[in-house]
């Protein structure tokens, strides 16, 4: 077998098993959502759930929508922001543009795993002209700032008077939790000057090193203060969202319990076990709600609302994305 035959069959091995890695990771994902859902099951009169469902407001589940709807310009703008940072923009990456493709992604991040939809938003971003390592990094740092920003409002908002921040007898182990991460984060990036040199010495630790000078560079720069207001904006707007669905199922929700309702259903939502935070979402909320004397069926009912308004809210990339030219130049920066 000569040395090319070999390397052809050498990278067809390592991409077959990379492609058999994802469908199990997935499957696992898939095999913890069902058991998410059987687990509530025990709890649940579906019957309740169904005769409950007609009786959703959906005047207010349709604001939710709208408001959902409002969040996609918001994150296309903070990645732009982001980017920006990082390169010089293309004439092509316009903000119409850049909330095209961020609209595609959150379609793509409903439906598939959702490292895959960030995957499709730095493709989609290289297309209109951007390398891959920034395409990459510019996805990564705004997705990381969206998550910190998520711990730190969690931070201050179990931190109010709110009949929910108990969270079931956990309130000071996530605090701490919270805490730590933030401590973390906070010193990695006072660090970075001192770090990143040392890690860019190793081949496999350069790009950690390049993406910690970039993330630094994005959170203490000029355009800081815009994005991280962007981000607390977007994240205001999802305990908006929560507290509609409250009212869109005549839970009168104090302002501090959606808020509260919104940490625990976007926190669970980032931990990577479940598919789309399906089930691991819908096993809290019941657990969480159930203890302040809302009924399990209600609860459910909140919970899968909630993901259909994501769902829903997320419907317009898939028309964007068969239609939308990614290429079509544009006459200058907006």
């Amino acid at each position: 077998m000569s040395t090319s035959a070999a390397s052809d069959l050498a990278t067809t091995s390592r991409r077959r098993g990379g492609a058999a890695e994802k469908i199990a990771i997935f499957a696992a994902k898939l095999l913890v959502t069902g058991a998410c859902f059987w687990y509530v099951s025990g709890q649940i009169d579906f019957a309740r759930v169904l005769s409950a469902a007609p009786l959703v407001d959906f005047r207010w589940a349709a604001f939710a929508v709208l408001v959902f709807l409002l969040q996609i310009p918001l994150v296309a703008l903070r990645w732009r922001n982001v980017l920006a940072v990082l390169v010089k923009l293309d004439e092509r990456m316009t903000r119409a543009a850049m909330i095209a493709v961020t609209t595609i992604g959150v379609f793509f991040t409903q439906v598939l795993p959702g490292v895959m939809g960030e995957g499709l938003r730095a493709w989609l971003l290289v297309q209109l002209g951007c390398d891959w390592r920034n395409a990459l990094t510019s996805v990564v740092i705004d997705r990381g700032i969206g998550v910190g920003l998520l711990l730190a409002l969690g931070f201050v908002i179990l931190l109010l008077p709110s009949g929910l921040t108990a969270l079931g007898g956990y309130r000071q182990l996530v605090l701490v939790v919270y805490g730590l991460l933030l401590l973390a984060g906070v010193l990695g990036l006072l660090l970075v000057p001192t770090i990143a040199p040392l890690l860019a010495r190793w081949r496999y630790s350069r790009w950690i090193a390049a993406l910690a000078v970039d993330a630094r560079r994005v959170l203490v720069g000029a355009r800081s203060p815009v994005i991280l207001s962007l981000g607390c904006l977007i994240h205001a707007l999802t305990i908006l969202i929560v507290w509609s669905l409250g009212r869109a199922q005549g839970l009168v929700l104090p302002v501090a319990d959606a808020a509260v309702l919104f940490t625990v259903m976007v926190g669970v939502a980032l931990v990577p076990i479940s598919v789309g935070g399906w089930g691991l979402r819908e096993l809290a909320v019941v657990s969480l709600l159930s203890d302040h004397g809302v009924a399990p069926e209600r609860a459910l009912l909140f919970s899968v609302c909630f993901g259909l308004v994501l769902l829903v809210g997320s419907l317009p990339g898939a028309f964007i994305w068969p239609f939308y030219s990614i290429r079509r130049p544009s006459p200058a920066v907006q």
